[in-house]
C-alpha cells in the first residue's frame, strides 16, 4: 500500500494506496470538524487538497452524526470523496482526561463508516510528565493496540507512538507497535511541542520513533500544520500531516506563511498570490465581519499549506530538500537548533548519492550534511600509489583545467575545500564534488578545512603546500610554481580512484587493470575500454560511472556482497530482459547500497544478470513489498 517514487534526505515522495485511492506523499489533512466548520468540504477540495481528516469520537457521541454516518459512509456524510482519514477521541482525552468509549469500539465504528484510513485509540502523555506517569500511559497505549490491532476491517489502522519527551519510552513505544501490522504510525502527543516552539525535542522524538518503525510504511505526525515545520519533518522522514492551524489561526486574525505567522493588523501588502490575497487588501479583510474574514483567513492559511507541501515535494525531486530546509530554518531560531538537532543522526544511507541540483552551502549546517559526510568517509576506501601529497587552494572549477594538472604516481594532487574539506583530482567530477557552490570561506568552514587536510595529510611522506594555504599550518614545503608537479596524464590512476570511491576499496583494479580512454571534445573522459571492449562510461551531469556488463561482471570479483542485489528465481528471467527489479523479489543485498547507486543484479548463484540504478537503500529494499528496488539498466 505504499512505494517510494523520489527521494531526498529521509524525505520521500511515495504512492499510498488505499481502497483504489493513490494519494502522493508527503500529504496534509486538513481537519473537518463534522459539527462546525468555517470552510465547507467542498471548498477544501477546491482548493487541491486530496485528503481530509476528521473526529469519529466526534460523530459516535452525536446521535443524529452518527446515525447519519453508519446510513450513507463517512465521505457521502461529509460530501467528500477522497482520502478521509478518522481520528480516534485520544484529543478530547488529552484534553478532558476521558472519553466513554472503548478502544475496540471506536476502531470498528470508523470501519463501519468507511473510513480510508483509522486510528486506534491511544492515550497521549503531555511533555515533561514522569517516566513512570508516561511508562504507565505507554503500557496501557500498547494494550489498545494489540487489541485495536486484531480486528477485522477494510480501512488502513495507524498505531500511534507514544512516551511523553522520554525517548527510551519513545524508542520502546515503537518498538512494539511496530510488531502489531499497523498499516501508518502515527506520532503523537506532540502538538505542545510544536505549540511552545520546542522544535529541537520534536525531532529528538521523530528520529528516536523512526529507527524502530518499518521502513515500508508511512509515518503521520499528528497536529504538524504550520507550514514553517514541513520541510524540516519531512526531511526527518515524516510522510503525511494534520491539523486544524488553518482554522483556528483564522478565528485568531493570523495570517500563515511558510517563514512564520503574521498578524492581519499588521500586514501592509500580502506576500501572497492565492485566490484570497489575489482579490483583496489586508485593510479590507480587516474590516469586515468576523464570521466572514475567518473564511477568507482559512481560505488563505489552507493554500499557504498547500503551497509548501508542493515545494517541498519539487525540492525532493529535483534533490534540493536540505537547501529547502536550512533556507526554512533561517526564518526562525528555534527551526535552526532543530535542524542542527537532526544533523546529529546518521541519515547518510537515506540520502541519494547523486541529484539533479548542485550542493549549496549556506551556513556552518551544510558541513554536517550527509553528502559531506559520505565524501569523507568514501576518501578512506581510495588506494592511492603517490606518497607525496601537493595541496592547491579552491580556483574556479573544473579545478585540474583551471592548473593544468593532475595526479600522477609520484604527486597525489588536492583542493583544500572549504566545504568537503579536501578534494583529490582523481575524484573531483564525482558528484557533488565540482558541482557546488559557496561564498568566501568563513571562520567554521576554515576551521573544517582545516581539521580535514591535517588529518589526510598524515598518510604521506611529504607533502607540498602551495604558499597561499600557509594559514592551514600543515607541515610540509610551501611552494608557488607548479610546473614541478606537471607529469604526463595517467587515466588508469584516475579512473581507478573513481572506480574505489564509488564501488568501495579494490574496485579500481579489479575493473581497471589495463585501460584506455575515448575523450570528448571538452576534454572529458567519455568511455573507459580495456582493449577494444567497453567496461564503463563517465556520466557527465555527475561524474559515475555507468559500468556495462562487461565492466559488471569484472566488479563481481569483489568479495560478495559488494555492490549486488540478488534477486530470486521469480525474478531472474524478467530481469534478463530488461525489467526492473521489484522489491519483493530482492533476497538479499550489500548493507552499503544507498539511493540512486549504481548496482549489479545477481542471481541466487551470484551470476550476473543486469546493472541498475537502486532507488531504494539496502534496508528499504528489505523491508519494502511493493515498488521497484532497481531500475535496470544493461541486461
Amino acid at each position: 500500500m505504499f512505494e517510494i517514487k523520489h527521494r531526498d534526505a529521509m524525505g520521500r515522495i511515495g504512492i499510498i494506496e488505499v481502497k483504489g485511492k493513490k494519494l502522493e506523499t508527503p500529504l496534509i489533512l486538513p481537519v473537518i470538524n463534522p459539527k462546525l466548520q468555517s470552510i465547507s468540504v467542498g471548498g477544501i477540495e477546491r482548493i487541491g487538497f486530496k485528503g481530509i481528516i476528521t473526529n469519529s469520537y466526534i460523530i459516535y457521541k452525536n446521535e443524529d452524526l452518527r446515525e447519519l454516518a453508519v446510513e450513507r459512509g463517512i465521505h457521502k456524510m461529509l460530501g467528500f470523496d477522497g482520502l478521509i482519514m478518522t481520528d480516534s477521541g485520544a484529543y478530547q482525552l488529552f484534553e478532558y482526561g476521558r472519553v466513554s468509549v472503548g478502544a475496540r469500539e471506536i476502531v470498528e465504528f470508523q470501519n463501519s463508516i468507511g473510513s480510508d484510513i483509522g486510528v486506534m485509540l491511544d492515550i497521549p502523555t503531555p511533555p515533561d510528565a514522569s517516566y513512570e506517569k508516561a511508562e504507565e500511559d505507554l503500557n496501557e497505549t500498547l494494550k489498545r493496540a494489540r487489541e485495536s490491532a486484531e480486528i477485522k476491517r477494510k480501512m488502513l489502522l495507524a498505531g500511534a507512538i507514544q512516551g511523553s519527551t522520554h525517548l527510551k519510552l519513545r524508542e520502546k513505544s515503537a518498538k512494539e507497535i511496530s510488531k502489531l501490522g499497523f498499516d501508518v504510525f502515527a506520532i503523537g502527543g506532540v502538538v505542545p511541542l510544536m505549540e511552545s516552539y520546542r522544535f529541537s525535542e520534536l525531532v529528538r522524538i521523530i528520529m528516536h520513533s523512526k529507527k524502530f518503525l518499518p521502513l515500508n510504511k508511512p509515518v503521520h505526525l499528528f497536529g504538524c500544520g504550520h507550514p514553517m515545520l514541513f520541510a524540516l519533518a519531512i526531511a526527518s522522514g515524516c510522510d503525511i500531516f494534520d491539523s486544524a492551524a488553518y482554522s483556528l489561526y483564522a478565528r485568531d486574525d493570523r495570517y500563515i506563511t511558510a517563514e512564520g505567522t503574521l498578524r492581519l493588523q499588521d500586514i501592509y501588502e500580502f506576500p501572497c498570490s492565492c485566490e484570497v490575497c489575489s482579490t483583496h487588501e489586508p485593510r479590507e479583510i480587516l474590516s469586515v465581519d468576523k464570521k466572514k474574514r475567518e473564511i477568507l483567513l482559512a481560505k488563505h492559511n489552507l493554500y499557504a499549506m498547500l503551497q509548501e507541501i508542493k515545494r517541498v515535494k519539487q525540492s525532493i525531486y529535483e534533490g534540493s530538500l536540505w537547501e529547502l530546509v536550512e533556507k526554512r530554518a533561517r526564518n526562525h531560531p528555534c527551526v535552526l537548533s532543530a535542524l542542527r538537532t537532526v544533523l546529529e543522526y546518521d541519515l547518510e544511507k537515506f540520502d541519494p548519492v547523486t541529484k539533479n541540483s548542485a550542493f549549496f552551502y549556506s551556513g556552518p549546517e551544510s558541513l554536517r550534511r550527509p553528502e559531506v559526510l559520505r565524501h569523507l568517509k568514501r576518501l578512506n576506501e581510495i588506494k592511492f600509489r603517490a606518497e607525496k601529497l601537493v595541496l592547491l587552494p579552491e580556483a574556479e572549477k573544473p579545478y585540474a583545467k583551471t592548473y593544468d594538472i593532475e595526479s600522477s604516481e609520484e604527486y597525489h594532487v588536492c583542493i583544500a575545500s572549504p566545504v568537503f574539506g579536501i578534494i583529490p583530482l582523481e575524484i573531483e567530477e564525482v558528484y557533488p564534488l565540482i558541482q557546488h557552490e559557496a561564498p568566501a570561506p568563513e571562520k567554521a568552514q576554515l576551521e573544517f578545512m582545516k581539521f580535514w587536510v591535517k588529518k589526510y595529510s598524515k598518510s604521506f611522506e611529504r607533502i607540498f603546500v602551495h604558499k597561499s594555504l600557509k594559514f592551514l599550518k600543515i607541515k610540509g614545503e610551501v611552494f608557488e610554481d607548479l610546473d614541478v608537479f606537471r607529469q604526463e596524464k595517467n587515466i588508469k590512476i584516475k579512473m581507478q580512484a573513481i572506480a574505489d570511491y564509488q564501488f568501495g576499496s579494490g574496485a579500481g583494479e579489479v575493473l581497471f587493470e589495463d585501460v584506455r580512454a575515448e575523450i570528448a571534445r571538452t576534454g572529458r573522459i567519455r568511455r573507459i575500454y580495456s582493449g577494444d571492449i567497453l567496461l564503463a562510461t563517465l556520466r557527465a551531469q555527475d561524474g559515475f560511472l555507468i559500468l556495462t556488463p562487461q565492466g559488471a561482471k569484472k566488479l563481481l570479483k569483489l568479495p560478495y556482497p559488494k555492490n549486488r542485489v540478488a534477486v530470486n528465481k521469480d525474478a531472474e528471467e524478467f530481469v534478463k530482459e530488461g525489467k526492473s527489479v521489484f522489491a519483493k523479489f530482492v533476497l538479499e543485498c550489500d548493507p552499503e547500497i544507498r539511493p540512486y547507486q549504481e548496482v549489479v543484479v545477481v542471481n541466487e548463484k551470484d551470476e550476473f544478470l543486469a546493472t541498475g540504478t537502486a532507488i531504494l537503500n539496502a534496508q528499504e529494499m528489505q523491508a519494502f513489498k511493493k515498488g521497484i528496488a532497481v531500475r535496470v539498466r544493461h541486461h
